[in-house]
Formats: structure tokens, sequence, C-alpha cells
């Protein structure tokens, strides 16, 4: 092992118990809500808080009579924190795995609704007869998660544009495949279904519907109704004119219905697909064999 091993480095040490309590309130900005939910004493939440800025030597919540909120440190904790865990949880799931001794002869693959992925998969099992590869279908809000948590050995991601990211890409390998551009889903008989293509100007003061706690896309206006949590239910929501909704191409030549129509956005950005892996996790001969196999179905470089 090269250099000074970690295990010597004291600094590298965090209790993940802490840590966690640390995720709970920074998502409830609130001790009593998150003992509540982790089912311990508020006392015991606060010491475990404290003990952590103790061993970070920082303060990561400000504390007042208005309430919690988070310092800058705290703040910058609450992404790597989250990371961490789904570190830890993927050490276990791998752990576990090899638990025989031999490890597992499958390839999870984890891909968003719309991207197409069978040739890839297919032309790899020619290769590797060998691997199981399983589909997994994975969700807006889980493409980093599923990566880092080892629920997924590989994923097929939208990469997310500008400030629209609820993204995490520390932790992980991303591979650009290609670009998938922007349409606008709209109901059929809509003012701008008779057009070619649309612009966002086209879209001032027109509702989009975004995912149920999405960062907001700054095209249009917020609709009131939001689309849950896929494809599918944004898709209804706009069949039911509670306004447009924004979906990659990919997606929107998959999800044909009668009720609804597409448009290209002609100056949006597209979105980027890709592969992500965890760090690390590319010194997998099956993991690295399955990129290749993309690059050459993609011609992505």
């Amino acid at each position: 092992m090269a250099g000074r091993p970690r295990y010597l480095d004291r600094h590298a040490e965090l209790d993940l118990r802490k840590v966690r309590y640390f995720l709970a309130v920074a998502h409830h900005l609130s001790f009593g809500r998150a003992a509540e939910e982790l089912i311990i004493a508020q006392p015991a939440l606060s010491r475990a808080i404290k003990a952590l800025e103790d061993d970070l030597g920082v303060a990561l919540f400000d504390r007042n009579q208005h309430g919690v909120t988070l310092t800058d440190a705290g703040g910058a904790l609450v992404g790597e924190a989250d990371a961490l865990l789904a570190l830890s949880s993927a050490v276990r799931r791998r752990v576990l795995a090899a638990r025989t001794g031999t490890p597992s002869a499958t390839l999870i693959v984890g891909f968003r609704p719309g991207i197409i992925i069978t040739d890839v998969v297919q032309r790899f099992a020619e290769k590797h007869p060998e691997v199981a590869v399983v589909a997994q279908r994975i969700e807006w809000d889980e493409q980093d998660t599923a990566v880092l948590d080892g629920r997924v050995d590989v994923a097929w991601i939208r990469r997310p544009r500008g400030r629209a990211r609820r993204f995490r890409e520390s932790g992980l390998e991303i591979v650009p495949m290609f670009d998938d551009p922007e349409m606008i889903a709209l109901p059929v008989g809509h003012r701008l279904a008779a057009r070619e293509a649309v612009t966002i100007g086209d879209l001032d003061g027109e509702p989009v519907v975004p995912f149920d706690n999405a960062p907001a896309h700054h095209v249009g206006r917020l609709s009131e109704i939001s689309g849950g949590r896929t494809v599918e239910e944004k898709l209804e929501a706009v069949a039911l004119g509670h306004g447009l909704a924004l979906v990659p191409a990919s997606a929107a030549e998959y999800y044909q219905r009668a009720d609804v129509v597409y448009r290209p956005v002609a100056d949006a950005p597209p979105y980027q697909v890709a592969l992500a892996v965890a760090a690390g996790q590319r010194s997998r001969p099956e993991v690295e064999s399955f990129i290749g196999t993309a690059i050459l179905v993609h011609g992505a470089t």
C-alpha cells in the first residue's frame, strides 16, 4: 500500500451513527422532530450532534429562539454525509454478496424511463454469457443514490442541467454517452400544438408541471399541480389539463399517447445521457466491459 495506511489516520474516523443523526436534524431542522423519527430521546440526540461537532471541530447548526438552521459547514456536510451512508450501505451489500467466497456473476443495470438499453445488454450478453444482467428502473431522484448505495452496479442516467440539480457526482464516475434533446408535452388542442417547434420564450406564462419536490426548472410558471414522481404521472397531469411538461426526447418517443403531443424546445440545452458507476467499481471486469460495449454501440468517447 503506497503512502501512509488510511487506518493510521485518526482524522479519517467518523461515527456513522452520529452522521445518520445529523442528517435527520438537517432534514427536519428540528431536534424534536428528528428525535421522534429516529425513536430516541431528544437529549441523547443533542449529545450525539454535539459530539459530532467536537469530532469535526466545527458548528453544524445555529440554534436560537427562532429555530435551527444549518451553518455553512453543516450545509457542506449534508451531501457528503448522504454519500457516506450510501457508500456504507454499498459496502455491506458487496461484502454480503461475497460471503460464499465467490462473487456473484450478476450485473444490475439501472435505467431511466425512455432510455432503451436493449442493444447494449444483448451485445454484452453475447460476449459474457456467464454474467446474468438484471435491468432495474430508477427514477429521477435516485440516479445517484441507487449507484452509490449499491442497489445497481451501473446506471443509465440523464445528467441534470444548470440549477435543476438534485444529484451528487461526488463518489461517482460519469461516462457521457449521447445528448437527449428537450421536448415539451402538450395536451391535444393546446395553442402551441400547431407549431413544429417552440422556444423557451413561447412557454412564458404557461403552467409547467414539475416532479414532486423537484428543483425549479425556470421555464414557464410553476403549475399548481405536481407531476408525481414518474414520467407516467407527469403525462397524466398534462392530459388532464393541469399544465405542460418538459420531457427528454427519448421519453417522448417511448411514451406515445393519443391525448398528448410533443414539440421540440429549440433553444433548450439537451440532457446528457451517461453511464454512472461508483468510484472504484470500473475495476470489476464485467462493469468495464459493459461500459466498453455501450461506447461501441453509441459511438461515445
